[in-house]
């Protein structure tokens, strides 16, 4: 979708990646941001980051330790609140998380990221991860997410090129 040479260099960690141990708010938007800064140009902030866990978009820390699960929801949602409001970001894991673990969830979403972030072109490439076909409605929903962030990304980039123009 991006015509980027930097497009292979895209790539979100896996969950079994993240680290297995808690983590303090300053590590957890370190490690976020060293993902989500390179595809998106910008930062999640302490602000940002407590106002997803009081929206319950994020599940908050325990006594002020983070884990997998908050650097793996605020890398998600760091990509998708570009294009979609809080609302619909918190509506879409919910239905994900509905029939599905946190972790299964996540790896599917960084999965198809991946695959067709490292793909080259202006149209959704052909998943190898997964068949579309016989997916369920959350993970057709995740692969549109994916899509449309690529998508976003590419126009982002477009228009940064024509403005140099």
């Amino acid at each position: 979708m991006i015509d980027n040479p930097k497009r292979s260099s895209i790539k979100l960690p896996m969950w079994d990646e993240l680290p297995n141990f808690d983590l303090h708010l300053d590590q957890l938007l370190d490690l976020t941001n060293q993902y989500l800064t390179p595809i998106i140009g910008s930062k999640i902030t302490k602000t940002m980051m407590h106002n997803y866990f009081k929206a319950d978009i994020i599940v908050p820390p325990t006594r002020k330790k983070y884990w997998r699960m908050q650097p793996a929801g605020a890398i998600v949602v760091g990509l998708l609140k570009n294009i979609f409001t809080l609302a619909e970001i918190q509506a879409g894991l919910k239905a994900l998380l509905k029939d599905s673990s946190p972790k299964t969830g996540y790896n599917n979403f960084v999965l198809m990221f991946n695959e067709q972030a490292a793909q080259s072109g202006t149209v959704p490439a052909a998943l190898n991860s997964l068949d579309l076909k016989s997916a369920n409605k959350p993970t057709i929903m995740q692969y549109d997410a994916v899509q449309s962030i690529l998508f976003w990304l590419a126009a982002k980039k477009r228009l940064e090129e024509a403005s140099k123009e």
